[in-house]
C-alpha cells in the first residue's frame, strides 16, 4: 500500500471522506481558507527558493497581489478582509525571516517513509514545506501553518505529522541525519507570526511506526470490508462532503413528491420545544424519536436539519468481556481476584500494569455486548431573529 500522510490522517479523522476523497475521488471546489493557504506557501516558496537575487517585500507582496483571487469569497468585503491579512501576514514574517539568513536546502520536497508489516512493504508518502541545514549540521523541517488557533507544546510533542516528517527527512538524506548531527521539526503558524518545535527520540519513533502498522492494518480492512464509517469531528463544518454525509446530506435535501419535507422541520422545531419540557412531556418525545428514527432509516440519513437546530443520531455500544478468557490470562499473575467481577473502571486499572502482549489478549476478550442508538439535540443560535 503507497498512502499519502495527507490521505493517513483524513481517515484516522473520518474513514467516510477518506473513501470519498482517495477511493471514489470525487473532485470538489477549492475552499477559500485552501487557497488562501496554497497562495501563502506558494509566495514563501518565492522568497526561500536559493539564487542570487533575493526577492524583496515588494516583489512578494506584488506577488499576491498579482494572484489573488476573488472568486474564492462570498463578498467584495470579504475578500478585501481576506487580502488585507494576507499582506500583514507576509509583511510581518518578511521583516522577521529574512531570506539570506537561513541555508535553505529544499523547498517542498517529497519524501517516502518505508514501512515494513510482515512481508510487505508499505510506503507513507508526502511533501515537506521546507528544510533548512544549521549552523551546527542539523537539519530543522519547517512547515507553515495558517491555522487561527496554535496548539500547546505538549501537542506539538506528540504531533504525528512531526514525527512522520522526521522519519521521512532521515529516510532521503540518512547521510545528514545520522547520529549526533540532530533534526529538529517545527510548525511556523502563519497569523501569529510564531514557530513551535520539537525533537523525536529513537524510542518516539519507534512508537510511530507501531501507530502507523496498526493504521494500516485498520485500514486494509477497511478496504476488503468495505467499510467507511462517517465519524462526525470539529472539522465537520468544512468538509466538502457535506452533500453526500449521512450526517449533513438532509441539510441540502430539495423538497421531493413522496415526503413532506417540511413535516420533517416541524418535527425537529417541535422536538426543540419539547426538550425544555421534558420532564412532563417524555412521552411525547419518545414518539418523536421514533418518528425521526423512521425517516432516518427510511432516507439513510444520521443526522435531521430543521429551522431551530438539528437532531443526530448516535450508535452506542456497550462490550463484556469473556469472564474464562480473563481468568486464564490474569490468575496466573496473581490479578484474577482484583476483578473477581468483570469492572471496566478495574479492568483498566489493572490491564494498565500488565505487559503488552497480556494487554493485547485481554483486548481480544472483548466482545460486543449489546448496541443501541440514541438522538442528540444541538439547537441553532441565530441572531437577529424575529
Amino acid at each position: 500500500m503507497r498512502i499519502s500522510y495527507s490521505a493517513l490522517e483524513t481517515f484516522k479523522r473520518c474513514p467516510l471522506k477518506f473513501k470519498f476523497q482517495y477511493i471514489d475521488k470525487i473532485k470538489t471546489p477549492k475552499s477559500k481558507e485552501a487557497a488562501f493557504g496554497t497562495l501563502l506557501h506558494s509566495a514563501l516558496k518565492i522568497l526561500h527558493e536559493p539564487g542570487l537575487i533575493i526577492p524583496t517585500e515588494e516583489d512578494i507582496l506584488k506577488f499576491i497581489n498579482d494572484n489573488w483571487d476573488t472568486a474564492y469569497y462570498s463578498s467584495e468585503q470579504e475578500s478585501a478582509m481576506a487580502f488585507a491579512q494576507a499582506i500583514k501576514i507576509m509583511k510581518e514574517y518578511y521583516a522577521k525571516n529574512y531570506p539570506a539568513d537561513f541555508n535553505v536546502l529544499a523547498l517542498e520536497t517529497p519524501f517516502e517513509v518505508p514501512i515494513q508489516i510482515r512481508q510487505e512493504l508499505h510506503l507513507i508518502t508526502g511533501k515537506i514545506d521546507r528544510v533548512d541545514k544549521t549552523a551546527d549540521g542539523a537539519l530543522e523541517v519547517i512547515d507553515y501553518k495558517t491555522a487561527k488557533k496554535m496548539p500547546s507544546q505538549e501537542a506539538v510533542d506528540k504531533d504525528l505529522q512531526l514525527a512522520v516528517y522526521h522519519l521521512g527527512v532521515a529516510n532521503r538524506w540518512p547521510s545528514l541525519t545520522q547520529e549526533g548531527r540532530g533534526l529538529k521539526t517545527s510548525l511556523y503558524f502563519l497569523k501569529h507570526g510564531e514557530k513551535l518545535s520539537t525533537t523525536r527520540t529513537p524510542q518516539d519513533l519507534a512508537a510511530t511506526k507501531a501507530s502507523v502498522i496498526k493504521d494500516f492494518e485498520i485500514i486494509s480492512r477497511a478496504a476488503k470490508e468495505a467499510k467507511f464509517p462517517p465519524t462526525p469531528n470539529a472539522l465537520c463544518d468544512w468538509c466538502e462532503f457535506q452533500k453526500s454525509c449521512p450526517y449533513f446530506k438532509h441539510k441540502f435535501k430539495e423538497a421531493k413528491i413522496f415526503f413532506n419535507d417540511q413535516d420533517v422541520k416541524a418535527l425537529i422545531g417541535e422536538y426543540t420545544k419539547l426538550n425544555q419540557e421534558i420532564d412532563e412531556r417524555d412521552k411525547r418525545l419518545k414518539e418523536l424519536k421514533a418518528d425521526m428514527s423512521k425517516f432516518m432509516d427510511q432516507e439513510g440519513l444520521e443526522r435531521l436539519f430543521g429551522d431551530d437546530g438539528y437532531i443526530t443520531r448516535q450508535a452506542i455500544q456497550r462490550f463484556k468481556y469473556d469472564s474464562e478468557t480473563l481468568r486464564a490470562i490474569l490468575e496466573p499473575l496473581g490479578r484474577w481476584q482484583d476483578v473477581l467481577k468483570v469492572d471496566d473502571v478495574r479492568l483498566k486499572k489493572v490491564a494498565k500494569e500488565l505487559p503488552a502482549a497480556k494487554r493485547a489478549k485481554i483486548e481480544e476478550a472483548r466482545k460486543l455486548d449489546k448496541e443501541y442508538k440514541i438522538l442528540s439535540l444541538k439547537k441553532s443560535t441565530k441572531s437577529g431573529k424575529k
